[in-house]
C-alpha cells in the first residue's frame, strides 16, 4: 500500500515589511526571475518568483505608511508562510472547521496584473488558521481561480536554475508534536528521517521538522534568527538541475571584499547594499540573505532534500 502524502505545497511566503524593492534586487542578484509587482485588494504589494508547480511570494507593505494589512508587520522579517493547494476553498474550510480547527472566515481577493496591455484580475480564495495555531508563521490553503495570470513560461526560467520547492525547514522546541500537527493539516504521515529529523513528505517535497539544537549544528553561521520564537520557518530547500550556474553568479559577485568564516563565506555587494553569505558542499549550496531574513538551500535533483 502507498505511503499517505501530504497535499501539494501552493507556495510559500517571505514577508519583507517595507522593504519590497530592496528585497527584489537582492533576489535577482542571486538569479531569479520575479514577476512585476502585484498590489492585493487587501493593500498588500507582492512579487512572485515561479517555478514548474509553486512559487514563492516575497511580500510587503508600501513604503508610504499604507497599512491594509497588520498582520505583516506583527512578526519579524522572513520567512512566514506556508501554502497548501486547494481546489475548493469551501470544501477546505468545512472539512478543517468540522475537525475543530481555528479557522479564520474564507477570503476573497484579487490583485491585477498585465497581459498583453491588459489588466486582469488573479482571483483567489483562502482557508487562513487563527495566528495562535502555528507559531512558526502563516499556514493556509489557495484557491487559484486564474492560474494561467500566475504560471506564466516568462516568468519560469531563473538564471540561478531553480525548477521547483524540494523542502520547507522548521524549526521547533517540540519537533514531534509540531510535526504531527502539520500532518493533521496537511495529510500524510510524520516520521522519523535518517538524522533524527521528522519528515511529512508530500509528492516531490517535504516537510522538515528539526530542533534548534540540530538547525544550529546544521547551517552554523547561516542560521535564521528565532526572533524569541519556540518555532519558526529556518530554510527553503530548492531543487535545481545543476548548481553550476548559481556558482557563477556567486563568483560574480564576489568582485566586492570577501569575508571567509569556517566553511562558510560572506559576501558584500554594492548594488541594494546587499549581503549574503554562503556555504558550498558540493551537491548543495546554502546561501543566507540577512536582508530579507531568509536563508535557501539550492539542491541539485535528484538529491533528497
Amino acid at each position: 500500500m502507498a505511503k499517505p502524502t501530504a497535499l501539494p505545497i501552493d507556495h510559500l511566503v517571505i514577508n519583507v515589511h517595507r522593504n519590497l524593492p530592496a528585497a527584489k534586487g537582492l533576489f535577482e542578484q542571486l538569479g531569479f526571475m520575479l514577476t512585476p509587482m502585484g498590489r492585493h485588494t487587501m493593500g498588500s504589494i507582492n512579487h512572485l518568483m515561479v517555478f514548474g508547480d509553486d512559487y514563492i511570494e516575497v511580500i510587503g507593505l508600501p513604503a508610504d505608511g499604507t497599512v491594509g494589512r497588520s498582520e505583516l508587520l506583527e512578526g519579524p522579517v522572513g520567512m512566514d508562510g506556508l501554502v497548501f493547494k486547494t481546489n475548493d476553498a469551501d470544501k477546505t474550510h468545512a472539512r478543517l472547521d468540522a475537525a475543530r480547527e481555528p479557522l479564520l472566515p474564507v477570503q476573497s481577493f484579487s490583485r491585477p496584473v498585465e497581459l498583453d496591455g491588459r489588466m486582469i484580475d488573479a482571483r483567489f480564495r483562502t482557508v487562513r488558521f487563527e495566528s495562535a495555531r502555528f507559531s512558526a508563521g502563516r499556514v493556509y490553503f489557495c484557491q487559484h481561480f486564474t492560474p494561467e495570470l500566475v504560471w506564466r513560461k516568462a516568468w519560469q526560467t531563473h538564471a540561478c536554475g531553480v525548477t521547483g520547492i524540494a523542502a520547507l525547514l522548521i524549526v521547533s522546541t517540540q519537533p514531534q508534536a509540531d510535526a504531527r500537527q502539520y500532518a493533521v493539516v496537511a495529510g500524510g504521515v510524520a516520521r522519523r528521517g535518517a538524522h533524527g529529523e521528522f519528515r511529512i513528505d508530500g509528492a516531490g517535497y517535504s516537510l522538515v521538522v528539526v530542533s534548534p539544537q540540530d538547525y544550529r549544528a546544521c547551517f552554523g553561521a547561516l542560521a535564521c534568527d528565532a526572533h524569541g520564537r519556540s518555532s519558526f520557518f529556518g530554510a527553503i530547500a530548492l531543487r535545481v538541475e545543476s548548481l553550476a550556474p548559481l556558482r557563477r553568479i556567486l563568483q560574480d559577485l564576489e568582485s566586492e571584499p570577501l569575508e571567509e568564516s569556517g566553511s562558510s563565506r560572506r559576501l558584500h555587494h554594492s548594488p541594494h547594499d546587499a549581503e549574503y553569505v554562503f556555504r558550498d558542499r558540493g551537491d548543495r549550496i546554502a546561501v543566507s540573505i540577512p536582508g530579507a531574513g531568509a536563508l535557501l538551500e539550492f539542491i541539485e535533483a535528484p538529491a533528497a532534500a
